[in-house]
């Protein structure tokens, strides 16, 4: 972490921040909640169906996701994806998510996925404030993603090795 995320975490505040001229994100979107592997896949094929523009991944993070490993999620909107902003005539009304995944090798890393916000809100929060504030600044400060892990784990992938079946033209992720 950078001395500034040091600083907010000893001081225990939370990491995401209102931009200049921006409505704050509502207090129920101030949570970090762990996931299991199917609940973090069915958000991302829901960003995938609704043409969210962040999540996807599909059958390959499905099946390189650690199957019985927790997931962490939480809003953490960049400035030009924070709520409200117009898209075209649209404002943006999803929530730009950070993941912290554990992928098939215990590795953890990160990637974006747009929420709805009523579907973060209706998911369970089990973590103490001070769990969440720990794992929030973690996983802002993960710099390997799924496109990283993912090209350095092509060269292996198998569906002897990891089970994932590649469609013809289809390789590592896209997300990240």
């Amino acid at each position: 972490m950078t001395p500034r995320q040091w600083a907010a975490f000893l001081l225990g505040r939370w990491p995401v921040r209102t931009p200049a001229g921006r409505r704050p994100l509502p207090a129920e979107a101030n949570v970090l909640k762990p996931l299991d592997t199917e609940t973090i896949c069915a958000l991302h094929d829901e960003a995938r169906r609704l043409r969210l523009g962040l999540g996807g991944g599909g059958p390959w993070l499905r099946t390189h996701l650690d199957r019985d490993g927790v997931h962490h999620l939480l809003p953490d909107p960049a400035a030009y994806y924070w709520p409200g902003t117009p898209v075209g005539d649209t404002p943006i009304g999803w929530w730009q998510c950070t993941a912290l995944l554990r992928m098939r090798d215990g590795e953890q890393v990160r990637t974006m996925v747009a929420v709805l916000p009523e579907s973060f809100t209706a998911l369970p929060s089990t973590l103490s404030r001070r769990q969440q504030l720990r794992l929030a600044h973690r996983a802002r400060s993960t710099e390997r993603d799924t496109y990283l892990w993912g090209r350095e784990h092509e060269a292996e992938c198998a569906p002897e090795v990891c089970g994932y079946v590649p469609e013809p033209g289809n390789s590592a992720p896209t997300t990240s």
